[in-house]
């Protein structure tokens, strides 16, 4: 009797945890879920969403292929087939790496984020990573505010995507189009990351998704 009702509790804990990892929110029209556990989230509006990442997180292989983690909290959903995210992105910025991310992610090896991120000097900057087996980084333009506007756009038939992002008063600029190996398991979404912190919250407003033909 004991043992039924212990398999009861675990299969409602597990029931109630995985509930708790689905996210609803107006602007997409899609239940986002998480991979990676998130230090903690909260949904501000029908646009906005806070998530907190945990120390030592982050998505990475290295491009010699040597070192490899796969432990940021990611909210991702599955995408129509041609699709534009965008986000204001406000991460509290303190320790190297920190950074928001829009994320396009196909598996642990076949993924691309454009992050907001503290780069090694403390500068915020933009940064793209495109993973096809090991990961190709590239740091972009300094961005001297502590928010900015990111957008992905995309094509899972085609395989292709493009990354941009905004400053207040400015038009978008296009950072890199690219293509992914993999797509057949493709899902989009928002990101935190603290790879050398203690954790690092992202207040992700103005999230706006769009299909497209």
């Amino acid at each position: 009797m004991k043992g039924f009702l212990l398999s009861i509790l675990i299969v409602f804990a597990c029931s109630v945890y995985t509930q708790a990892q689905e996210v609803k929110i107006s602007s997409v029209p899609y239940t986002m879920h998480f991979e990676n556990k998130a230090q903690d989230y909260k949904i501000l509006s029908g646009n906005s969403i806070q998530i907190a990442a945990p120390a030592y997180t982050d998505l990475f292989i290295s491009p010699d292929g040597g070192f490899k983690t796969n432990r940021s909290p990611r909210l991702v959903f599955t995408p129509d087939s041609g699709f534009t995210l965008s986000a204001k992105i406000k991460p509290a910025f303190k320790s190297k790496w920190d950074a928001g991310v829009l994320m396009i992610f196909n598996d642990s090896t076949h993924f691309a984020k454009l992050c907001f991120e503290y780069d090694i000097k403390g500068q915020p900057r933009v940064v793209s990573v495109v993973c096809n087996e090991v990961a190709d980084d590239c740091n972009s333009m300094a961005v001297n505010n502590n928010e900015v506007y990111f957008r992905i756009t995309g094509s899972t038939k085609d395989n292709t995507f493009t990354l941009s992002y905004l400053e207040e008063g400015k038009g978008w600029l296009p950072i890199r189009s690219f293509r992914l190996n993999k797509t057949e398991s493709l899902q989009i979404g928002l990101c935190a990351q603290s790879p050398t912190g203690k954790g690092c919250k992202v207040d992700f407003t103005d999230i706006n998704y769009l299909p497209f033909q």
